[in-house]
């Protein structure tokens, strides 16, 4: 199913993924990483991409920025659609264009992400001087900016210093200062506020937001931290097993999840559980990507499996009465809206 008519509306995407399909070869098999994943954002749109780890969310995000490493990894079907082009009908070249400058990416461990050997000024500089072909004195100038962009004290003093010299969310403002260096119309944040405690976490989120309505971008935020994805996105996307179980508007999941894994998710975190209610593990564990269960991924997990779910995958369909094009992959839509 395309992205078009998850979306349920007919305005203009930024980003779309039809049956997104990224595979992984190793001595254990092919490992089915992402599977037919579709998904969409709109201009100035958030949306929460959901699940555990091992469900492809990440790996999803680096289809979309030409990172998957080849070999292992290869994008074997599907279409990632960025302003009405196929990327993956892209060049090298031409990608490379793209990323950083039209795409931006925020990846989650900033300490490995940025260059212990250079300074944070000489990192931002860098996406500049590449994608805006301009000279070293204005692009130092441009550091300076987005430094103080993003809230970092003293930016003519901290453009000269290394990363090991700054606190964790002054190096997660960092990574944000090089991803919104070149306004992106796209930004990617894969689990951007998970290694910080909970103060800066929400200075991060407040910042990112802000950024957001001032450049009217859209953004993918990946994350396994239901809380956040309430505070930030519109919409959600939960992923299982290289695949989305559930698509829906962000109001709708939180007030009636309809996938048992999305409701085994709420049940699963204390903020969200509810005050009277006691707090439920989902038992188990993702399957490794080589090895998925026939029919539904789910099955080996669900409390409501029948030997239907065990032989037959169930497709992303329209939940019927849903206004905002809910969708939801699940052969028991009455059983699961009772749990």
């Amino acid at each position: 199913m395309g992205a078009q008519s998850q979306a349920g509306n007919g305005s203009e995407y930024l980003l779309e993924l039809n049956d997104l399909r990224t595979y992984f070869t190793s001595d254990e098999g092919t490992a089915r990483a992402v599977d037919g994943v579709s998904y969409a954002i709109e201009p100035g749109q958030t949306l929460g991409v959901v699940g555990e780890s091992g469900s492809g969310k990440s790996v999803a995000a680096l289809s979309v920025m030409g990172l998957i490493p080849s070999p292992p990894g290869e994008v074997v079907g599907g279409e990632i659609i960025f302003k009405g082009e196929n990327l993956l009908a892209k060049s090298p070249g031409e990608m490379r264009r793209i990323r950083g400058n039209e795409i931006a990416m925020i990846f989650q461990e900033p300490m490995t992400a940025l260059n212990p050997v250079y300074t944070v000024g000489d990192q931002i500089m860098e996406t500049v001087m590449l994608h805006r072909g301009i000279e070293r004195p204005a692009a130092r100038a441009h550091a300076i900016h987005m430094l103080e962009r993003v809230g970092i004290p003293a930016p003519e003093q901290r453009v000269d210093e290394y990363p090991h010299q700054l606190s964790g969310g002054m190096r997660q403002r960092v990574m944000i200062a090089i991803a919104m260096s070149c306004d992106p119309s796209l930004l990617i944040a894969d689990e951007p506020t998970t290694a910080l405690d909970v103060t800066i976490q929400a200075q991060i989120l407040d910042l990112m937001a802000e950024l957001q309505r001032e450049a009217g971008m859209g953004v993918m935020l990946i994350t396994h931290d239901l809380a956040v994805v309430a505070q930030v996105a519109q919409r959600v996307a939960v992923m299982y097993a290289g695949k989305v179980v559930e698509y829906a508007a962000v109001e709708e999941l939180f007030e009636e999840p309809a996938h048992p894994y999305s409701t085994g998710l709420f049940r699963s975190l204390p903020d969200l559980a509810g005050p009277n209610e006691r707090l439920q593990t989902i038992p188990g564990m993702v399957p490794p990507a080589t090895r998925f269960p026939s029919g539904c991924r789910f099955h080996p997990r669900c409390p409501i499996a029948t030997e239907r779910c065990r032989q037959e995958e169930p497709l992303l369909l329209p939940l019927a009465g849903a206004q905002t094009g809910r969708t939801l992959a699940c052969h028991h839509r009455e059983e699961a809206a009772a749990l």
